[in-house]
C-alpha cells in the first residue's frame, strides 16, 4: 500500500509551489502592489507627449521670481538715476522707500515680490546691486536717463511706455501693485 495518495501528493505540490511563490515576491525588487499598478498603468493610460519648453524671456523670469508663492502678484516700481542718486547723508530715494518695507508692519515680505523696472543703466546697476527683482526696461529712441519736463513730448512718450509695460505685464497674467 503506497504511503501517500494523489490529493495529498497534489496538495504538497500547491504548498511547495505556494510558498515558491512568497518567497520570489519577497525577495524581488518590487512589491506585488508594485507589479499590479505597472500593469495598470500600462494598459489605461495613453502615452504622454512631451511639451516642448521655449526658454523664458528676461521680464517672464523676474515677474515669475517675484511672484514665487503668491498668487501671480507682484509689486512694480519704476526707477531712474533720480533716485538711485545721493539725496544727502549717503542716502536715495530708492533707499527711503526700501526702508519703508523693513520699518513698516508686516511689510518686510512684501519686498520679495517687488520688481524694480529700471528706465536707466545706473538704476538698473544700483537695483542689481541690493540684490533686488530688477528688469531694465529697454526703450528704443527715447532718454530716460534726464528729468522729463511735465506734459512735454518726452514725457507723454514716457507715460506711454510705461502703459504699455504694464500691459505686458497683466497680459502675461499677472496681478500688479503699481507704484
Amino acid at each position: 500500500m503506497p504511503l501517500c495518495n494523489d490529493s495529498s501528493r497534489n496538495l504538497a505540490v500547491a504548498v511547495a509551489l505556494f510558498f515558491a511563490g512568497v518567497l520570489y515576491f519577497s525577495f524581488s525588487t518590487h512589491s506585488i502592489s508594485d507589479h499590479i499598478s505597472d500593469l495598470l498603468h500600462n494598459t489605461n493610460t495613453p502615452q504622454q507627449v512631451k511639451t516642448i519648453e521655449f526658454p523664458q524671456d528676461e521680464l517672464e523670469a523676474v515677474l515669475e521670481s517675484a511672484a514665487a508663492g503668491n498668487n501671480n502678484t507682484v509689486i512694480i516700481a519704476l526707477v531712474n538715476r533720480a533716485y538711485v542718486e545721493e539725496v544727502g547723508e549717503g542716502r536715495t530715494m530708492l533707499d527711503l522707500f526700501l526702508e519703508s518695507f523693513w520699518e513698516g508692519e508686516g511689510t518686510l515680505p512684501l519686498l520679495d515680490h517687488l520688481v524694480l523696472v529700471a528706465t536707466d543703466h545706473t538704476a538698473y546697476d544700483r537695483c542689481r546691486f541690493k540684490r533686488l527683482h530688477c528688469y531694465k526696461m529697454d526703450i528704443k529712441g527715447v532718454d530716460l536717463e534726464g528729468e522729463k519736463v511735465y506734459m512735454s513730448a518726452d514725457f507723454i512718450e514716457m507715460m506711454w511706455r510705461r502703459t504699455h509695460f504694464l500691459l505686458d505685464v497683466l497680459s502675461r497674467g499677472y496681478h500688479i501693485l503699481f507704484t
